[in-house]
């Protein structure tokens, strides 16, 4: 799979730097605006300047690990500056939820988008897919109260997303860049925001298993590390958690397909691991997919010790409250042309 996505990303990135397609005539590198954020841009970062969407249609169908039932997930194509969106397909009539921040909670285990009986569970994964790759705007459709976990990894929709193609759209991305230190904390886990000019990572996990213990990541995030080194970690449970919530009712569907399930000693899925520090890796990933819950891409230092999903939306809706905190960037005054406003804070 690692040469698959290399072999593609190469093809389908549409990068900051060294562009090799045509620039519209207004966003010429000549003016000097969107020069000057193209100059700004951190070389490491490899920045996105403008926004991007899936080529065509993607349908993905997998067994929904809180149903058990088989459910069908649709990515569409939509237009620039309409964010990401989704879509209780599934009733009638049909519930929309644009990705922001009032319309998302964190249950345990994992992140939901929308409210009451149209609520979408287990979101992150594919949320980091399109973080890490850099998708702005989609639809997604989703035919039950679940997105399918699939390996428990961002495999399956980074395989689909790249094997369909990402289509550039002539609009400028916008950043939220992080101005002050945030933190937030609930006694055992913390996480802790820090102005940066990129996004970085650094998660680290101390569970007291032979196989886990103590470990830790930092990386700066661009789409090529984010498919090498995070993409492929699959989520993971403890085999007596995942039976008590089987006899509870609560999980319905999963198997070792679904996930890396350990006993008191030992990792029980036959393959065994994808890297020696997989599960530091998937947290990683769980953290990327949920800053996506802001709507938009962000720039700052995150520090996530002992974290989970909960903190992680504590400390995003932290942000968001204070407004002195984060500014956009590049600032409206210094894009090259009026963006629209859209709910969804994607321009």
């Amino acid at each position: 799979m690692c040469d698959f996505v290399h072999s593609v990303w190469k093809d389908t990135c549409f990068l900051s730097h060294g562009l090799d397609l045509p620039l519209p005539k207004a966003l010429s590198p000549k003016d000097s605006n969107l020069a000057r954020f193209v100059q700004e841009t951190p070389e490491e970062a490899v920045m996105e300047i403008f926004q991007h969407t899936v080529e065509k249609k993607i349908v993905l169908e997998g067994e929904g690990v809180l149903s058990g039932e088989e459910i069908r997930v649709e990515l569409l194509p939509a237009p620039p500056n309409h964010g990401i969106v989704f879509v209780r397909s599934d009733l009638s009539p049909v519930l929309e939820f644009p990705l922001k921040l009032d319309l998302v909670q964190a249950a345990e285990g994992c992140s939901v988008v929308g409210q009451g009986e149209g609520a979408i569970y287990f979101v992150e994964h594919l949320l980091a897919a399109l973080n890490g790759l850099s998708i702005d705007n989609l639809v997604v459709r989703v035919f039950g109260p679940e997105i399918p976990l699939f390996d428990g990894s961002a495999r399956t929709f980074v395989e689909a997303i790249l094997s369909t193609g990402r289509r550039p759209q002539w609009s400028l991305r916008r950043y939220l860049r992080l101005e002050e230190e945030i933190a937030v904390s609930d006694g055992v886990g913390r996480v802790v925001l820090r102005p940066a000019s990129e996004l970085r990572l650094h998660c680290e996990i101390d569970f007291p298993h032979p196989v886990i213990g103590r470990q830790e990541i930092q990386l700066v995030l661009n789409q090529e590390r984010f498919l090498s080194k995070l993409s492929l970690a699959r989520t993971f449970g403890f085999l007596e958690d995942i039976l008590a919530k089987r006899r509870a009712g609560i999980f319905r569907g999963g198997s070792l397909e679904n996930a890396i399930v350990l006993d008191e000693r030992q990792v029980l899925n036959p393959d065994g691991l994808r890297f020696p520090d997989e599960f530091v890796r998937h947290k990683a990933l769980d953290l990327l997919g949920d800053l996506y819950l802001l709507g938009f891409p962000l720039l700052a230092r995150v520090e996530a010790y002992r974290s989970h999903h909960r903190l992680h939306v504590k400390a995003l809706k932290t942000l968001l409250a204070r407004g002195f905190a984060w500014s956009w960037y590049p600032s409206p005054g210094r894009i090259p042309f009026r963006p629209s406003y859209a709910p969804t804070f994607a321009f």
